[in-house]
């Protein structure tokens, strides 16, 4: 044995762990700041098929010139299955990641992409997905083994349609109607518009440029009213519930809101892609909290749009100029039980 070599080892070893191992990990990014309790944690993030299922394989699925990153991905949705879709308006595509998956897959229609501009993205409880597309001005449908089955607003319903959503008993879509500055209803059985909710203005139930829009367990609408600055609340007949916000710079108020989802616990999330963050509020529109911020780093963003929020509660956000998804998680009671049945495995 050589002189010394035990000794030497050992203080190698000492110096991979506490230099080498320790500056690897990263320093846990939590909202709020303490001393106060912590309810945002930051997870992690995607910009692609790479990112998110690994480099090696995908460099094999995809080979080298493959479509493995975004370029300007706009909406997120996360299903009952826990698969996460992201639209990409600058590729014109929809994009599925399925953590049981070993590859992404693609929403087709014949063999190729049929969106020009998709949007928002959402799913009813019978797995349905539904895509908006504000260039062909229509809503696309698909079955839950991602098969096209039709498009909706073929006779020009639409002028740029958002924001969508389904509500609890998957019996009526709703869809943001931008450029007509209104809510239309669609009945799912027989495809046609039932019900305009809203009308251009800044009065209660009125709208100006609204963006998107999710629905509670209830059937309750909650609607970014972009250009009023402000998130309203409608019943499932429609009816004006309450509002809150108003334009400006401060906490709790809007300067570009876009997208908005619900926790388990009823909180409301909304993206404001000005303010760089999402703020949260309580159902009944009191300023909580916000999270994330201005920049390329881990947890921060520039441009955010979309927003989605899974059954257990992890929070995925489009950075948009980052070309990426920021994944947060919401530290309420699913996260504390996750974590009590950790320390009891």
């Amino acid at each position: 044995m050589i002189k010394g070599f035990p000794r030497f080892f050992s203080l190698a070893v000492m110096v991979l762990l506490f230099t080498g191992c320790a500056a690897k990990k990263p320093v846990e990014l939590i909202w709020p700041s303490p001393p106060d309790q912590p309810r945002i944690r930051f997870d992690k993030t995607f910009n692609g098929a790479k990112t998110f299922y690994g480099t090696s394989a995908m460099d094999i699925i995809l080979g080298e010139g493959g479509m493995s990153s975004f370029s300007k991905p706009n909406g997120v949705h996360v299903d009952r299955e826990g698969r996460i879709y992201v639209s990409d308006t600058a590729f014109g595509i929809v994009m599925m990641f399925d953590p049981k998956a070993k590859a992404p897959a693609m929403l087709q229609a014949g063999g190729r992409s049929p969106f020009a501009k998709p949007v928002a993205i959402t799913s009813d409880p019978r797995g349905n997905i539904y895509v908006s597309d504000t260039s062909h001005d229509r809503v696309f449908v698909f079955d839950k083994d991602r098969n096209f089955v039709k498009g909706l607003g073929m006779n020009n319903e639409f002028k740029q349609p958002a924001g969508i959503a389904v509500d609890p008993t998957g019996k009526k879509l709703y869809v943001i109607d931008t450029h007509n500055h209104q809510i239309a209803t669609l009945d799912l059985e027989s495809d046609k518009v039932i019900k305009i909710i809203g009308k251009r203005g800044r009065e209660e139930g009125d709208f100006n440029f609204p963006s998107q829009m999710t629905v509670d367990p209830k059937g309750n609408l909650y609607v970014v009213d972009t250009m009023n600055g402000r998130v309203q609340i409608f019943d499932t007949e429609g009816r004006f519930i309450r509002a809150f916000g108003k334009l400006g710079d401060g906490p709790g108020q809007f300067a570009r809101p876009k997208g908005i989802a619900l926790d388990s616990e009823g909180h409301i999330y909304v993206v404001d892609s000005a303010f760089n963050n999402v703020q949260i509020f309580s159902n009944e529109g009191e300023m909580l909290m916000s999270f994330g911020g201005f920049g390329e780093g881990r947890g921060q963003q520039i441009l955010p749009a979309g927003l989605s929020i899974d059954g257990e509660d992890k929070i995925y956000v489009i950075d948009q100029w980052n070309a990426r998804v920021n994944v947060f998680e919401y530290m309420g009671e699913k996260y504390k039980a996750r974590q009590d049945n950790w320390l009891c495995y």
